[in-house]
């Protein structure tokens, strides 16, 4: 993004989240300048709210961040935003139009999360973030239109269990199982086997790397419209999956690789571009 694109305070945000997810940064280099400080905002609401909803230990200090979202999302609405993510988001002509009830959905969803059941096999895991991301990508589809709601959520979904298998263990002590319950028994793993490597574990892990990139390479393939940024995430999660399968211990891979980008995410990325 050049510079002068977004305020002082944004472009903080900004580089916090570009810095964890370089595919964002790669991203808006190709949205167009009209609606870029505002797509970036909009990534970065959601990588704050995914950050109250999953990385904060306690439930207690979860449940006051995502309150105070809930109100400051209100207050968006009625022309007192507080926040310079909002602040930017409510220059959009279009943001007027989004009712505060479809916001206290996705905090809904998100306190739900803190609690969640394990799941049976791989599309019931990523079924079940499907209403904290759904939500979103409608509101985002709204915002900036040209978005396939239930693709996108499905891309952010897949993202998301990138993110869970890459930070194995806090997701565990977070109270979530990152891996279906099928593939816990087809390698003879219970719960808190998971929290120390050994062969079974990377087995399991593999078989739902594998999972996650058949996934992300059908959605790919189905030319469902995910936008510039969504297009840019799934490329960048298909191929840190595929690399950490070939790795002899795949969760620390994938943490790694969390910092890389590939030369096909900047490929996909242009070619989202061009058809926008």
């Amino acid at each position: 993004m050049d510079a002068g694109d977004e305020s002082a305070p944004l472009a903080s945000f900004i580089a916090k989240w570009s810095g964890a997810y370089p595919e964002l940064q790669l991203a808006l280099g190709f949205v167009p300048r009209a609606t870029r400080s505002a797509q970036a905002a909009f990534a970065c609401l959601g990588h704050e709210l995914e950050h109250a909803t999953f990385s904060t230990r306690e439930d207690q200090p979860a449940a006051v961040k995502l309150a105070w979202w809930a109100e400051e999302l209100t207050r968006t609405g009625a022309g007192e935003a507080r926040h310079p993510l909002t602040i930017e988001l409510a220059t959009l002509p279009a943001w007027s139009r989004i009712a505060p009830s479809r916001w206290r959905e996705v905090i809904a969803a998100a306190l739900e999360l803190r609690d969640p059941e394990p799941a049976a096999d791989g599309e019931r895991l990523l079924a079940a973030w499907t209403p904290f991301h759904r939500p979103q990508a409608a509101i985002e589809a709204d915002l900036f239109g040209a978005l396939d709601v239930d693709a996108r959520a499905r891309q952010r979904s897949i993202a998301r269990a990138l993110e869970d298998l890459a930070l194995l263990s806090d997701a565990i002590g977070e109270g979530r199982l990152p891996l279906p319950l099928d593939l816990l028994a087809r390698h003879q793993l219970a719960r808190n086997d998971l929290g120390r490597d050994s062969p079974a574990r990377r087995g399991a892990v593999r078989d739902w790397l594998a999972q996650l990139e058949r996934a992300a390479g059908e959605l790919g393939r189905s030319g469902a419209a995910l936008g510039i940024l969504g297009t840019s995430a799934l490329s960048a999660g298909r191929w840190r999956a595929r690399q950490a399968t070939r790795s002899d211990e795949p969760v620390a891979a994938l943490h790694g690789l969390h910092a890389r980008l590939p030369l096909s995410a900047a490929w996909a990325t242009w070619r989202a571009a061009r058809r926008a």
